[in-house]
């Protein structure tokens, strides 16, 4: 569950003319445009270009067109990505390219990119900026550039894709992701070019990738501080439970030192706090058992998980860490946050002395 997710928002993309094109010119970038006559709504990628288009992000042209199958090139493509990244596109370094010059406008979006290790060039050194993006070429660059979060987990589907290919992984990456997905259920042409409607598409769902994955995260951290804010529960003025926290295994380690209090005390942690309802928390399971609803009835669901929990104590034949233990319980918490859904889990252990 530990990703690291790069904390930049990406929202800066920008596309001023395909390469191909030369009878009309994009109109201004922020020119409000609500559709295309060439846009249909039954187009699979009509809200991605309304989406970027309505934030000044994509153009269309003066003829009232956005030529969705016109294709990029690798030029535009890193003009995109650079902007997207917010990458110093002046204080470069030379990649090295040797068709790529100073004087070039595309120079510093290639460099910038290049420099950070998201595009590389061809064999023969060149980077060919003219030429169409390739969709293999693409899974990679946004494969890196957006860092996205889920690993490949399933076998590769395509059979146009040979598993020793330098882009079966990022294909496959995009794939996981639902960045994209094959032109059949087994082919994904790795040679075909990257249309400006497929690039919107791709542009927009790493976007919200990304923005799910940061909003999780920190959602998660807020969770994480909320079971662990009670530390040590005293009655009476007696300590009757005190909890640890293990960083490198996610486990939460709790002791109780009086069976009848010490086993009240389980309700003390975290997981029961009202506090998780209000990051969007809804559901809580205990090791393998049933999803647990904490928000229709607060008081059952509490009961609920209190007894899942004492359920699994047993009596150990070593009693050095307690007369009552239960160990790697697997506690999940599932909810949504501004319509992203999220999961996070710990392990706990419990330690219950049964004297006084």
């Amino acid at each position: 569950m530990k990703k690291i997710i790069r904390k930049t928002f990406l929202y800066t993309l920008f596309i001023t003319w395909v390469a191909g094109v030369t009878i009309a010119s994009p109109v201004s970038a922020h020119a409000a445009v609500t559709s295309f006559k060439d846009v249909p709504k039954s187009l699979d990628h009509h809200e991605a270009i309304l989406n970027l288009t309505g934030r000044g992000i994509l153009q269309g042209y003066e003829d009232g067109t956005f030529r969705p199958d016109a294709t990029l090139t690798r030029a535009h493509a890193s003009k995109i990505l650079a902007l997207s990244l917010e990458l110093d596109t002046r204080n470069v370094k030379d990649p090295g390219f040797k068709d790529l010059k100073k004087n070039q406008w595309y120079y510093g979006y290639v460099a910038a990119l290049a420099n950070a290790g998201y595009i590389s060039g061809f064999e023969d050194g060149t980077f060919r900026a003219n030429a169409p993006m390739t969709r293999a070429q693409a899974a990679k660059i946004i494969d890196l550039s957006y860092k996205l979060p889920l690993e490949a987990k399933t076998a590769n589907p395509f059979k146009d894709v040979s598993n020793s290919a330098w882009y079966v992984g990022h294909i496959r990456k995009l794939v996981e992701n639902e960045v994209t997905k094959g032109k059949t259920a087994t082919t994904f042409e790795p040679n075909a070019k990257v249309t400006r409607a497929q690039m919107a598409s791709f542009v927009v769902r790493s976007e919200n990738l990304v923005k799910a994955a940061n909003l999780a995260e920190e959602t998660k951290t807020k969770i994480r501080a909320i079971v662990l804010e009670n530390s040590v529960i005293e009655k009476d003025g007696k300590k009757v439970s005190q909890s640890t926290y293990d960083s490198k295994t996610d486990t939460l380690t709790m002791t109780a030192y009086n069976r009848d209090d010490g086993i009240k005390a389980v309700q003390g942690l975290g997981f029961f706090s009202d506090k998780l309802l209000a990051l969007g928390v809804s559901h809580i399971r205990i090791a393998d058992g049933p999803l647990i609803n904490v928000v229709e009835n607060r008081t059952a669901a509490k009961e609920q998980l209190q007894n899942a929990m004492v359920d699994m104590l047993k009596a150990p034949s070593d009693k050095t860490n307690g007369d009552l233990v239960a160990n790697n319980i697997k506690v999940t918490l599932y909810g949504q946050s501004e319509g992203n859904q999220f999961w996070e889990y710990f392990n706990v252990n419990l330690r219950v002395y049964t004297g006084g």
